[in-house]
Protein backbone atom coordinates (compact mmCIF):
# COMPACT_ATOMS: atom_id res chain seq x y z
CA UNK A 1 0.00 0.00 0.00
CA UNK A 2 1.38 3.39 -0.96
CA UNK A 3 1.52 6.17 1.59
CA UNK A 4 0.79 9.82 0.89
CA UNK A 5 4.51 10.61 0.83
CA UNK A 6 5.16 7.96 -1.82
CA UNK A 7 2.36 9.28 -4.04
CA UNK A 8 3.58 12.88 -3.83
CA UNK A 9 7.20 11.87 -4.51
CA UNK A 10 6.10 10.75 -7.97
CA UNK A 11 4.46 14.09 -8.84
CA UNK A 12 6.21 16.28 -11.33
CA UNK A 13 6.28 20.07 -11.35
CA UNK A 14 3.67 19.93 -14.10
CA UNK A 15 1.35 17.81 -11.90
CA UNK A 16 1.68 20.32 -9.06
CA UNK A 17 1.08 23.28 -11.37
CA UNK A 18 -2.03 21.67 -12.87
CA UNK A 19 -3.38 20.85 -9.40
CA UNK A 20 -2.81 24.41 -8.16
CA UNK A 21 -4.44 25.76 -11.33
CA UNK A 22 -7.54 23.60 -10.83
CA UNK A 23 -7.86 24.73 -7.20
CA UNK A 24 -7.39 28.39 -8.25
CA UNK A 25 -10.08 28.17 -10.92
CA UNK A 26 -12.49 26.44 -8.54
CA UNK A 27 -11.85 29.09 -5.88
CA UNK A 28 -12.23 31.95 -8.38
CA UNK A 29 -15.65 30.61 -9.38
CA UNK A 30 -16.88 29.46 -5.97
CA UNK A 31 -16.04 32.48 -3.80
CA UNK A 32 -18.20 35.03 -5.70
CA UNK A 33 -21.06 32.54 -5.88
CA UNK A 34 -20.93 31.96 -2.13
CA UNK A 35 -20.67 35.70 -1.40
CA UNK A 36 -23.64 36.37 -3.67
CA UNK A 37 -25.71 33.68 -1.98
CA UNK A 38 -24.88 35.09 1.46
CA UNK A 39 -25.82 38.63 0.36
CA UNK A 40 -29.11 37.40 -1.13
CA UNK A 41 -29.94 35.61 2.13
CA UNK A 42 -29.05 38.69 4.19
CA UNK A 43 -31.14 40.92 1.91
CA UNK A 44 -34.14 38.61 2.23
CA UNK A 45 -33.79 38.55 6.03
CA UNK A 46 -33.57 42.34 6.10
CA UNK A 47 -36.67 42.65 3.88
CA UNK A 48 -38.57 40.34 6.20
CA UNK A 49 -37.59 42.49 9.20
CA UNK A 50 -38.61 45.74 7.46
CA UNK A 51 -42.08 44.33 6.85
CA UNK A 52 -42.23 42.84 10.35
CA UNK A 53 -41.35 46.22 11.87
CA UNK A 54 -43.92 47.90 9.60
CA UNK A 55 -46.58 45.59 11.04
CA UNK A 56 -45.46 46.53 14.56
CA UNK A 57 -45.60 50.27 13.86
CA UNK A 58 -48.99 49.90 12.17
CA UNK A 59 -50.26 47.94 15.20
CA UNK A 60 -49.03 50.69 17.51
CA UNK A 61 -50.74 53.32 15.32
CA UNK A 62 -54.00 51.34 15.30
CA UNK A 63 -53.94 51.21 19.13
CA UNK A 64 -52.71 54.77 19.79
CA UNK A 65 -54.27 56.60 16.83
CA UNK A 66 -50.89 57.79 15.59
CA UNK A 67 -47.38 56.55 14.98
CA UNK A 68 -44.93 56.77 17.89
CA UNK A 69 -42.71 59.84 18.21
CA UNK A 70 -39.20 59.92 16.73
CA UNK A 71 -36.49 57.93 18.43
CA UNK A 72 -35.74 59.13 21.96
CA UNK A 73 -33.18 60.56 22.46
CA UNK A 74 -32.38 61.59 18.91
CA UNK A 75 -29.91 59.15 17.40
CA UNK A 76 -30.63 56.44 19.97
CA UNK A 77 -32.45 54.36 17.31
CA UNK A 78 -35.27 53.45 19.72
CA UNK A 79 -38.82 54.77 19.48
CA UNK A 80 -40.81 55.56 22.63
CA UNK A 81 -41.27 53.12 25.52
CA UNK A 82 -44.78 52.22 24.40
CA UNK A 83 -43.42 51.13 21.03
CA UNK A 84 -40.87 48.97 22.78
CA UNK A 85 -43.80 47.13 24.40
CA UNK A 86 -45.28 46.55 20.94
CA UNK A 87 -41.91 45.24 19.78
CA UNK A 88 -41.89 42.89 22.75
CA UNK A 89 -45.45 41.73 22.01
CA UNK A 90 -44.46 40.98 18.39
CA UNK A 91 -41.21 39.24 19.38
CA UNK A 92 -38.99 41.92 17.81
CA UNK A 93 -35.77 41.67 19.80
CA UNK A 94 -33.45 42.81 16.99
CA UNK A 95 -34.41 46.49 16.65
CA UNK A 96 -31.34 47.83 18.48
CA UNK A 97 -28.96 45.57 16.53
CA UNK A 98 -27.22 46.24 13.22
CA UNK A 99 -29.25 45.29 10.18
CA UNK A 100 -28.25 42.31 8.05
CA UNK A 101 -26.94 44.81 5.50
CA UNK A 102 -25.00 46.88 8.00
CA UNK A 103 -26.07 50.18 9.47
CA UNK A 104 -28.73 50.53 12.14
CA UNK A 105 -32.50 50.48 12.41
CA UNK A 106 -34.08 53.87 13.10
CA UNK A 107 -37.49 55.50 13.19
CA UNK A 108 -38.79 58.92 12.13
CA UNK A 109 -42.33 60.29 12.26
CA UNK A 110 -44.08 62.85 10.10
CA UNK A 111 -47.65 64.17 10.31
CA UNK A 112 -49.47 61.04 9.19
CA UNK A 113 -46.40 59.17 8.06
CA UNK A 114 -43.72 57.10 9.68
CA UNK A 115 -40.34 56.03 8.32
CA UNK A 116 -38.55 52.81 9.16
CA UNK A 117 -34.96 53.68 8.38
CA UNK A 118 -31.72 51.85 7.75
CA UNK A 119 -28.95 54.35 8.34
CA UNK A 120 -25.51 53.91 6.78
CA UNK A 121 -25.72 50.36 5.43
CA UNK A 122 -22.38 48.73 4.57
CA UNK A 123 -23.58 47.38 1.21
CA UNK A 124 -23.70 49.07 -2.18
CA UNK A 125 -26.62 51.02 -3.59
CA UNK A 126 -27.15 48.08 -5.96
CA UNK A 127 -27.74 45.81 -2.97
CA UNK A 128 -30.16 48.30 -1.46
CA UNK A 129 -32.00 48.38 -4.79
CA UNK A 130 -32.35 44.60 -4.49
CA UNK A 131 -33.88 45.11 -1.04
CA UNK A 132 -36.25 47.63 -2.64
CA UNK A 133 -37.27 45.02 -5.24
CA UNK A 134 -38.21 42.62 -2.44
CA UNK A 135 -40.38 45.07 -0.50
CA UNK A 136 -41.42 47.68 -3.07
CA UNK A 137 -40.76 48.67 -6.69
CA UNK A 138 -36.96 48.55 -7.11
CA UNK A 139 -36.75 52.34 -7.61
CA UNK A 140 -34.94 54.12 -4.76
CA UNK A 141 -36.29 57.50 -5.95
CA UNK A 142 -39.99 56.58 -5.79
CA UNK A 143 -42.38 54.26 -4.01
CA UNK A 144 -42.50 53.24 -0.38
CA UNK A 145 -38.77 52.46 -0.03
CA UNK A 146 -36.51 55.40 -0.84
CA UNK A 147 -33.00 56.69 -0.42
CA UNK A 148 -32.35 59.97 1.39
CA UNK A 149 -28.57 60.46 1.37
CA UNK A 150 -27.00 57.71 3.53
CA UNK A 151 -30.42 56.71 4.92
CA UNK A 152 -32.90 54.33 3.29
CA UNK A 153 -36.51 54.66 4.46
CA UNK A 154 -39.58 52.50 4.20
CA UNK A 155 -42.52 54.90 4.34
CA UNK A 156 -45.65 54.00 6.30
CA UNK A 157 -48.88 55.95 5.96
CA UNK A 158 -51.64 56.21 8.55
CA UNK A 159 -54.83 54.61 7.43
CA UNK A 160 -58.13 56.31 7.90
Amino acid sequence: METGKQIFKEWTILDVAISIGVVAVFTAVAVPLVRGAILRRQTAECAEKVLWAADAFDLYAARAGEYPPDSEPVGAFYPCREMNQTFYDMNIRWWGDKTELGGFWDWFRGDRTGYIAISNPRVSERSMRQLDRLIDDGNLDAGAFRRYGPIYCYILKMRG
